[in-house]
């Protein structure tokens, strides 16, 4: 069982609309695959299931004495599992940090699922907190999303300090699988970013930039893969290309 991380500190990249269609395209190939949503925002948990209700979610996994299994539900739409995220993730850095061994709690709640499932999808919060800690402890590799703008520099420049400080401090070292270029727009600004990512910091960048369209938005609305509502769009496209690309890395 592979665990990836979908990171970013910076809201608006589409790190969620990423972790759900990369693992719905993951599922469309035959893989058993485990989306947690761990973001306070719940915006993937709401994306794949509307407004359902859970009695059981991450936080009960993370703060209580909950398996993972216990909390797991499943997209017949999406065909994958999830577990769900809620609003009360908000607090867990403040009820984690007393505790010993903190940063891997998520870790050692994943330890059962090893052979349920091919690969974990963790759609982390925009911070990089101790719940982050807790998906990157958790993780082999991560992703990166961003749009290509200088901003997402700085964004990158504190993930990897993250990461390094992981590796000299507690001892995990995190792979970068590469950055993916969402909300892409042909554009000078966009072309100097891309290559700034891969000269400065020596990242792969993926070729499958996913263009800006609005049916990525309305695919949410219809609490449906991207590629299941409009095959043929090119943020489709670019995302079962990309997802292809990943299980092959």
């Amino acid at each position: 069982m592979k665990v990836t991380s979908v990171i970013n500190q910076k809201g608006g990249v589409a790190k969620t609309t990423t972790s759900i269609n990369i693992a719905a395209a993951w599922a469309k190939e035959g893989k058993k695959i485990l989306l947690i949503d761990l973001d306070p925002q719940s915006s993937a948990t709401r994306s794949v299931f509307a407004d359902r209700e859970f009695d059981k979610t991450i936080y009960d996994v993370l703060i209580g004495q909950m398996s993972a299994d216990e909390a797991t539900v499943s997209s017949e739409s999406f065909g994958f599992d999830m577990i769900p995220g809620e609003i009360m993730l908000s607090g867990v850095d403040i009820q984690l940090a007393p505790q010993f061994g903190r940063e891997s709690f998520l870790k050692r709640k994943l330890k059962n699922l090893h052979s349920k499932y091919d690969h974990v999808l963790i759609d982390c919060s925009p911070s990089l907190g101790l719940l982050t800690i807790n998906a990157l402890m958790a993780s082999k590799d991560i992703i990166i999303p961003i749009c290509p703008e200088y901003f997402s520099l700085k964004g990158i420049e504190l993930i990897l300090d993250t990461l390094k400080n992981l590796r000299t401090g507690l001892g995990h070292k995190v792979n970068v699988k590469g950055v993916v270029i969402t909300r892409y727009k042909n554009r000078k600004i966009a072309r100097e970013v891309i290559e700034r990512v891969q000269e400065i910091y020596q990242l792969k960048v993926f070729r499958d930039y996913i263009p800006d369209s609005i049916a990525v938005e309305e695919a949410h609305h219809q609490h449906l893969p991207v590629f299941a509502y409009a095959p043929q769009n090119p943020a489709s496209k670019a995302y079962v290309k990309l997802s292809k690309g990943l299980l092959d890395t």
